[in-house]
């Protein structure tokens, strides 16, 4: 399926792997100068390495399943349509994860929303590790995203930018149009400040000495 293709057709693309076709296992770099040159599965290979990445943004945003798909969808369509602005093709994935974060600020504004991690109203956690049927974990890792619901939005970003999706700094600085002098010190503020909230938790500390420690 070509871009043009994959642009116009705004029908819902189930997010398990799209068939490429072929064994080419491209640099992002090389895959987005084939996107742009309109290669057959150019399209299908962008769906496939950074769908997982898109909709784990859009889900932590908003939490419901059905919202973080459509989401998705939305930031595909424009990524392919607009696919001739990108200008360093190094900087790919840079430029994925800010149509992400562009498309899901418009949403949350469009909803009135303040808060950029949302547990209520989800059945759905983040792709974090817990046994199935671990009340106990479920409960702690909930208590930590509330812990992270506290940073500002800012702050709340380039966490979870970092430690959930494990971009670069550089990455980082680029998706939210922000230095990297600032994004370095928004890093350091939020992980002191998240560092602050769970020494004073016992249960959070022990749930993560517990993990440092496997």
């Amino acid at each position: 399926m070509g871009v043009t293709q994959m642009a116009a057709d705004r029908s819902r693309v189930p997010l398990h792997v799209v068939p490429a076709g072929g064994r080419w296992d491209p640099s992002d770099a090389d895959l987005a100068r084939a996107l742009m040159a309109g290669e057959p599965s150019a399209a299908a290979m962008v769906w496939n390495r950074f769908a997982p990445t898109v909709y784990g943004i859009a889900s932590r945003a908003l939490g419901r399943d059905s919202e973080a798909e459509d989401i998705t969808q939305e930031v595909f369509y424009r990524l392919f349509s607009r696919i001739g602005t990108l200008q360093k093709p190094e900087a790919f994935r840079s430029f994925v994860v800010s149509f992400a974060i562009r498309i899901v600020k418009w949403e949350l504004r469009k909803r009135r929303a303040r808060r950029w991690i949302l547990l209520s109203e989800t059945d759905r956690l983040p792709e974090v590790a817990v046994p199935n049927g671990d009340a106990e974990s479920r409960q702690v890792l909930r208590r930590f995203y509330a812990v992270l619901d506290q940073l500002t939005a800012r702050e709340r970003l380039v966490f979870a930018l970092r430690h959930l999706e494990s971009m670069t700094l550089d990455e980082i600085a680029t998706a939210l149009e922000i230095s990297l002098s600032t994004t370095k010190r928004t890093l350091a503020k939020a992980s002191a400040r998240v560092t602050e909230w769970i020494e004073s938790d016992a249960d959070l500390t022990n749930h993560f000495e517990g993990t440092r420690g496997d």
